[in-house]
């Protein structure tokens, strides 16, 4: 039975129109609170506004966490540092290939329609590709651990090259 245990913790870039989205809409909320707070409109973009803020404040920070554990890999995301939530689920045995980005394994998949997921940093580090189920392409960041360990399970479908 495999026991394999493996957590990889990789940020994304930073995402700079969050930022500023998270910066123009908190200041357009305070002024809308302080303009005329007795008013129902004002109040309610002040709300909208606030709204806006929180989502670019949860936004402009992004991690994912891969974790594997018994033929399967969990994706997470963390927003802000703070807010955990599971992406993703894919089990092993429904991966059809998985290779590193370029490689001449991945030549068969690359003309068809996949919906993508992609868990990578983005910050133009090497990725791997699986493709799972014939309908999904998923990116990783990658790791030689996670790759090792995705490899001594299923050594037909996931390639290092």
């Amino acid at each position: 039975m495999d026991q394999t245990f493996i957590e990889i913790l990789v940020e994304r870039k930073r995402n700079t129109a969050a930022g500023i989205l998270k910066i123009i809409g908190g200041i357009l909320a305070v002024l809308f609170l302080l303009t005329v707070p007795l008013s129902f409109v004002f109040i309610f973009a002040a709300a909208a506004f606030g709204a806006l803020a929180y989502y670019g404040y949860l936004q402009e920070r992004v991690e994912y966490e891969y974790s594997y554990v018994c033929k399967e890999l969990t994706v997470d995301k963390i927003m802000a540092r703070s807010r955990r939530r599971t992406e993703a689920s894919y089990l092993l045995e429904k991966v059809e290939i998985g290779a590193p980005e370029g490689s001449y394994h991945l030549d068969g998949y690359q003309n068809r329609n996949y919906a993508v997921k992609d868990y990578s940093s983005q910050k133009g580090g090497k990725t791997f590709v699986l493709y799972y189920e014939g309908s999904v392409k998923v990116i990783l960041e990658e790791n030689e651990e996670l790759i090792q360990a995705l490899r001594s399970t299923a050594p037909n479908k996931i390639f290092l090259n």
